[in-house]
């Protein structure tokens, strides 16, 4: 298994990437710029969200299992301009972020949005009969975030707990994290990111992660 492990490893068989993919792309959302975001909006749009990017995948499946690309852009095109790529970024690099330059930032965030997808592209593209029910919401780590907590239902596993971590940028609200059943996807990828800067560096990271995603994506 190479350094870019599989998100929540503690949790085998079929079902469970494919509830990991569920709660990153449930992360991925954001909300008509308002001054003052507020956690009812939050809430409806993860719900929302949600059933559109199922509904989505499920109506082009045939065209995203001729040519993977097909999952790609509807990714680009739904999801990932409402991520604070930003902040995720500067989370899973952890204390290697300011040792970065600008562009080396720049490319490390486009090739992590493309190892998410390229990872869970099987997945991915066989979601459609899941559910989403919204728990409520907590207070974030800091005064401006915000915890949306659900349950995911239908797959394999039956229900599991996703949180989404949300703060608003520009008026909106848009997501940097999940944690599936407690676990971070940023923290999970931290850690093996982090070894791998150790040995090769931030470009060596970069390099890979390049290489690795153009097997796929060309």
């Amino acid at each position: 298994m190479s350094f870019a492990m599989s998100l929540f490893s503690r949790r085998s068989g079929a079902g469970w990437p494919g509830l990991a993919v569920i709660g990153l792309l449930l992360t991925s959302l954001a909300m008509t710029a308002r001054a003052e975001p507020s956690e009812a909006d939050a809430c409806e749009l993860v719900e929302s969200t949600a059933k559109a990017v199922i509904a989505e995948i499920r109506d082009n499946r045939d065209a995203v299992e001729a040519e993977p690309k097909t999952l790609l852009e509807i990714v680009d095109r739904l999801l990932l301009p409402h991520v604070d790529s930003e902040r995720m970024t500067r989370l899973v690099l952890g204390r290697y972020y300011r040792q970065a330059s600008a562009a080396e930032r720049e490319q490390f965030t486009e090739e992590f949005q493309r190892l998410l997808v390229r990872t869970y592209a099987g997945p991915l593209s066989e979601l459609g009969d899941q559910e989403i029910r919204i728990i409520g919401t907590k207070p974030g780590g800091a005064d401006d975030e915000l915890v949306v907590e659900s349950e995911v239902s239908g797959g394999d596993l039956g229900t599991v707990p996703v949180a989404y971590r949300m703060a608003p940028v520009d008026g909106a609200w848009k997501s940097y994290d999940v944690m599936v059943d407690g676990i971070s996807l940023v923290n999970n990828y931290r850690g093996s990111f982090a070894q791998k800067i150790q040995r090769d560096g931030i470009d060596g990271l970069i390099r890979t992660l390049r290489e690795q995603n153009e097997d796929v994506w060309g």
